[in-house]
């Protein structure tokens, strides 16, 4: 009986200190955005939490690095960014302005980016016209990095989004735009891989 009172107060004590180092552990907003992903995979039909997951997310791609960037707190982030596309159902124009906001800045690289770029090609693949609208609204240099990011594959083969992007902004009426994203995959099919 002893025994086990005594590792009550040890509980009793350390249970604090480890809680306490936990939350050390995250900066504030990256705690704010896993509580919020934790709420959206309890709830994830529920419109009001979809939408505070999106008001939680990073809105520009350096905030977007700082978090999910390589040695950072949240790295890969991939848990976090694929949720997005999926937001879309209910949160249409906000998920398409936020994917749009971070893929202006964005440039290929490993994990986070890559998730963003699969995230961002998904959602306008499946909400071109959304897409071409918000698209349209960039200034020319951010308009032509956001198409550069998203050609910027390794073999387009494989990458059935892409031309489902080019499709479908044909089929709104969009060459022009579909034309951009052609150029855009033939410039990246020229550069050696890697």
């Amino acid at each position: 009986m002893r025994r086990s009172t005594i590792i009550a107060v040890l509980l009793l004590f350390t249970s604090p200190v480890l809680v306490s180092s936990q939350n050390k552990q995250l900066s504030p907003q990256a705690r704010k955005l896993s509580d919020s992903l934790a709420g959206l995979k309890a709830k994830p039909d529920d419109p009001t939490v979809q939408e505070e997951y999106l008001n939680t997310f990073p809105h520009d791609y350096g905030s977007f690095l700082s978090l999910f960037g390589q040695d950072q707190e949240l790295a890969d982030g991939f848990d976090f960014i694929i949720a997005l596309p999926s937001l879309a159902k209910d949160h249409e124009a906000e998920t398409g302005r936020l994917l749009v906001q971070l893929s202006k800045d964005a440039h290929k690289e490993a994990d986070a980016p890559t998730y963003l770029q699969v995230a961002m090609a998904n959602y306008a693949a499946q909400y071109t016209k959304t897409f071409a609208n918000l698209l349209r609204q960039l200034p020319p240099g951010k308009h032509l990095n956001l198409i550069t990011f998203l050609a910027d594959v390794e073999n387009h083969r494989v990458y059935s989004q892409y031309q489902q992007i080019i499709d479908h902004l044909r089929g709104i009426g969009q060459s022009g735009l579909a034309k951009e994203f052609e150029i855009a995959r033939a410039k990246r099919l020229q550069r050696p891989r890697g």
